[in-house]
């Protein structure tokens, strides 16, 4: 039998289902960004702002495993300023041509960049969305995470447990793995942190679209 992935916003929520430019419904919308800054963004200074994603499945049996992501050409109704295959060309060199800044202090940042630690003590402050660490990835830097066969692996520092609603720390968590419903061990949610960065040079502006992609695989 298949089993399902369900992405909320919220740790137990429900399936994310902003409406898109153009139309296309169940996306997320990370808003809207200027030059040198980021999107969600709270506060610059302080490193604040991003859109949380809490990723769960629905297996009885088994952990999914070989979770991992990746972007490609979105495949919904476009609604951006050039077209589909040229947002992906764009959001693969932005990733590529990128800086390591957290907080796009040096105006460098830019393209889309993913924070796979759950930080629960609140710690990381300059250290979240830091380009060097392992939890942190950059779509299109390397090369990486724009294809099935070069997508980033779910970090270990992402995974979770929902105890009725408080996440916890997984005791034992490992790569690409999120566990069935109350698995305190491996976790049973993993908790990823999205934004997308503009360098403070950026040339273009408009809405820009990308299919954000999580692959797995499943036994029950």
């Amino acid at each position: 039998m298949a089993v399902l992935l369900l992405v909320s916003k919220t740790l137990g929520g429900s399936a994310v289902n902003d409406t898109l430019a153009g139309g296309s419904s169940g996306g997320i919308d990370l808003g809207s960004v200027v030059n040198n800054e980021w999107t969600p963004i709270t506060n610059k200074a302080a490193n604040t702002g991003w859109q949380s994603l809490y990723i769960r499945h629905d297996a009885v049996v088994a952990p999914i495993t070989e979770v991992g992501t990746y972007i490609e050409v979105f495949a919904g109704a476009y609604g951006g300023a050039d077209s589909a295959a040229n947002d992906y060309v764009t959001i693969k060199a932005k990733g590529a041509a990128s800086g390591n800044s957290s907080n796009n202090a040096d105006g460098l940042s830019s393209g889309l960049r993913i924070e796979q630690d759950i930080d629960l003590a609140g710690t990381l402050g300059l250290s979240a969305f830091d380009g060097t660490r392992a939890q942190v990835k950059k779509y299109g830097a390397g090369a990486l995470g724009v294809s099935l066969a070069t997508a980033f692996d779910l970090h270990v520092d992402a995974l979770l447990f929902n105890n009725a609603g408080t996440p916890v720390d997984a005791t034992t968590p490992v790569t690409g793995k999120i566990g069935k419903l109350g698995d305190t061990v491996l976790g049973d949610t993993a908790l990823v942190k999205l934004r997308y960065y503009l360098e403070d040079a950026a040339p273009n502006g408009g809405t820009i679209h990308w299919d954000w992609v999580i692959k797995y695989t499943f036994t029950a």
